[in-house]
């Protein structure tokens, strides 16, 4: 009977959405979340992108376009609140935003109806496979329906460690293949003051959105995957510093700062601009970010580097050897499920029709390239006839305001640059890094080796909802505490911070991230399986 009338129901929709035409002279506003990373003269609300899609998209359809700043930093509690307010976009697009508490309060459009009719070039670019990560029974009849529409990740890679090649040339040292050479590394970088008196061997920092993204990248190669089972991998998954061997991985950081290696300030640090002018003055000997993350455009650490440093060189290590599984160097991966869009209720019929037109439009071949490249001759300085892509692409400082863009902030139902092949798209990621493509295609090598697919759920984890924030907060202060602190008073504060840790709900979280996995209902990798 559920079912019956499930379908009376999207007949009906379909009929009432084919039936909305807008008159000739009649405009409607979309509303589009975009993405805000003060990229120095690209303003996100009146930028290329924004006057490309006008003219091509919004024009023709009488669809007047308007991009929303949100930080984007800030924009899951930005989103929340202006869900919760009603003031919210037509379109969001959202990493950390209440996508599931939306869905179980039904404040979003239910899409399978609105796709099939006005999304035939988005379903095409998506494929069945990736719109699964947007579906959910919500009314338990065992039919999934389209909540939100993921974004096709790109590149999966997602963990970038980054050493100083001239610095070990200088210390007539080889690249680190396991943690005691890395860190003879780190010892002889400072004894030789090679940044001078800012000397920042291992550059390090706690982002407070997520405090365990960068230290997991260490001490999970001192978990004991002997002691873990896959249920255990999932239960923790959100709390690693729990899981067995890790407490050795917070010890071996907390020498490091005592040996000064890790900067005092480290607790103060979050990705801000003191760390980007380390790394740029060369006061940096290690780092940790995405892979390609010292030859961007938008920040180009290498080349701003040897501005300061004639000779500076960032290039990838891959030392964090496991030596329970053998020595694998453990990277964690994105699903392939990039960022979620969704279109809130308070948004109207004919506005929500004009949002999966315009994504429908952003999946065209054409438009895409447009939106992710720019103009030729501006923002890059041809296309390669080997394969088709883009070649000199310029940094953001060497583009006129007026052409400044950010593909995947505008372009973002790709995740990454997408050329229509997996050779392409390969092909791609170095090509723009003119002079640097070895460097970029050894850090994208590197950083998928040995590398698990992060853990996420399907369904509503409410002790996440409930607990998430308080449980980051706990372990932001156990980071500070356990690094910093004297090496005599180590086990009694790691001890007391993982109690704290579990007494603000992560216990919770926990229990119930176990029970999903009983369930079945769970997504990503366990390493111990690899």
């Amino acid at each position: 009977m559920k079912k019956a009338l499930a379908i009376l129901l999207t007949l009906a929709l379909l009929l009432g959405l084919t039936g909305t035409v807008l008159a000739d002279d009649e405009w409607i506003t979309l509303r589009v979340e975009t993405f805000d990373r003060n990229i120095n003269g690209l303003d996100v609300t009146n930028c290329w992108q924004l006057h490309y899609a006008q003219e091509h998209f919004g024009d023709p359809n009488h669809i007047k376009l308007e991009f929303v700043s949100y930080s984007r930093w800030d924009e899951p509690t930005l989103l929340t609140n202006d869900l919760q307010g009603g003031t919210a976009c037509d379109i969001c697009p959202t990493y950390g935003g209440p996508v599931q508490q939306c869905i179980d309060d039904e404040g979003i459009w239910q899409l399978d109806a609105l796709l099939d009719e006005y999304g035939q070039n988005l379903k095409a670019f998506l494929g069945e496979t990736l719109l699964e990560f947007g579906r959910q029974d919500h009314d338990g009849d065992g039919v999934k329906e389209q909540w939100f529409i993921p974004a096709r990740r790109i590149s999966v890679a997602n963990v970038g460690n980054f050493i100083r090649q001239d610095w070990l040339d200088a210390l007539k040292m080889e690249k680190p293949t396991n943690i005691d050479e890395f860190t003879a590394y780190l010892r002889a970088a400072k004894a030789a003051n090679l940044g001078g008196e800012s000397t920042i061997p291992f550059a390090f920092g706690i982002f407070a959105s997520n405090p365990m993204f960068n230290v997991r990248r260490y001490t999970d190669a001192f978990v004991d995957f002997s002691q873990v089972t896959k249920e255990d991998w999932v239960a923790f998954s959100q709390t690693p510093e729990m899981l067995p061997g890790a407490k050795e991985g917070f010890r071996w950081l907390n020498m490091l700062y005592n040996e000064g290696i890790i900067p005092e300030t480290f607790a103060l640090q979050n990705n801000d601009d003191a760390n980007d002018t380390a790394k740029i003055m060369g006061y940096n000997g290690f780092w940790s970010e995405q892979p390609d993350q010292p030859w961007r455009t938008d920040k180009n650490f290498q080349i701003e580097l040897e501005k300061n440093v004639p000779g500076g060189h960032w290039v990838t290590v891959n030392c964090f050897q496991n030596d329970s599984l053998g020595g694998k160097t453990l990277h964690d991966k994105y699903a392939a499920n990039g960022l979620s869009i969704i279109i809130p209720k308070t948004t109207d019929e004919k506005t929500a029709i004009a949002a999966i037109k315009y994504l429908d439009w952003m999946a065209i071949p054409e438009n895409m390239f447009a939106l992710q490249n720019g103009v030729e001759g501006i923002n890059y300085e041809g296309i390669s006839e080997e394969f088709g892509i883009p070649y000199g692409v310029k940094s953001a400082d060497n583009v006129p305001d007026e052409y400044k863009i950010h593909a995947g902030d505008i372009c973002f139902i790709a995740n990454g640059y997408y050329y229509g092949d997996d050779a392409k798209n390969a092909a791609a990621l170095a090509l723009p890094f003119a002079g640097y493509e070895k460097d970029v295609q050894d850090s994208y090598v590197d950083s998928l080796t040995d590398a698990w697919t992060q853990v996420s759920f399907i369904g509503n984890i409410q002790a996440q909802t409930d607990y998430g924030d308080t449980v980051k907060s706990a372990e932001a202060k156990f980071l500070a505490d356990v690094v910093s602190c004297a090496p005599e008073k180590f086990d009694e504060v790691f001890d007391a911070g993982i109690q704290n840790i579990l007494k603000s709900g992560a216990q919770q979280m926990i229990d119930e991230f176990r029970a999903a996995f009983q369930a079945g209902n769970y997504r990503g990798e366990f390493p111990g399986e690899l």
